[in-house]
């Protein structure tokens, strides 16, 4: 039954998965604003909640096992930029933060915390794979970074500045998409690698895709400022 269960699980994942890399994309590519961009980031936020509320199942489903935790903290950093973008629609004419906005900050700040625990145990552990260690830091500080960026504003320690939603939400929602191509590009590459290859270029499919996205976040934030006209 519990077998059954996680296939029938992968199975809905993967199609999530693959929605999301295609969805997310034809909304990068469309005019933002138009109904073609509404419909493909709607689809592409309902495929990353499917991705995250799996991945949740997977860890229940295998507690114990490594991989599956490591998923659910991909899944949590995926989907809390996915959802807090879509948020920042709701603020357009104001950051005006609910509790459950706050709460989330704040989640997702904990949950970056028990990363960075988890991964300095690990590295303690003479028998443990580095590997995760490694990406338990990167991710556990993704984590802090996002909860650090969101909270400022939403706790009134700084002002928001001037179309904040619009860069937020653009921003997040390339980092969701990051995690989608992440996930892809960690079950699909290391098929195509001969079984000798460094632990290096493993670890580089992981973080690879998140860097790429986020220099052309950064490209096209700027290209946004000086269309709009705002001072970084």
């Amino acid at each position: 039954m519990v077998t059954q269960i996680f296939k029938s699980a992968l199975g809905f994942h993967v199609l999530c998965g693959v929605v999301a890399l295609i969805s997310g994309l034809i909304a990068m590519r469309s005019n933002k604003g138009s109904k073609l961009h509404a419909w493909s980031g709607k689809t592409f936020y309902w495929s990353m909640v499917g991705i995250f509320l799996t991945s949740v199942l997977f860890f229940i489903i295998y507690p114990s096992q490594l991989k599956y935790q490591f998923f659910l903290s991909i899944g949590i950093i995926s989907f809390y930029p996915n959802w807090s973008g879509k948020r920042m629609l709701s603020m357009k004419k104001g950051l005006n933060p609910k509790w459950y906005d706050i709460f989330g900050g704040i989640a997702i700040g904990v949950s970056g915390i028990i990363m960075l625990i988890y991964a300095s145990s690990s590295l303690l552990k003479p028998n443990e794979s580095n590997q995760y260690a490694i990406l338990f830091a990167v991710f556990g500080t993704l984590s802090l970074t996002n909860s650090y960026g969101d909270l400022r504003y939403y706790l009134k320690f700084k002002e928001a500045p001037k179309m904040h939603w619009f860069f937020a939400h653009g921003g997040k929602m390339i980092g969701a998409y990051s995690a989608a191509l992440t996930a892809f590009c960690v079950n699909i590459v290391p098929r195509m690698l001969p079984k000798n290859t460094p632990d290096f270029v493993y670890l580089f499919t992981w973080i690879a895709p998140g860097v790429i996205l986020g220099i052309i976040s950064s490209m096209l934030m700027k290209k946004y400022k000086k269309k709009f006209n705002i001072q970084s």
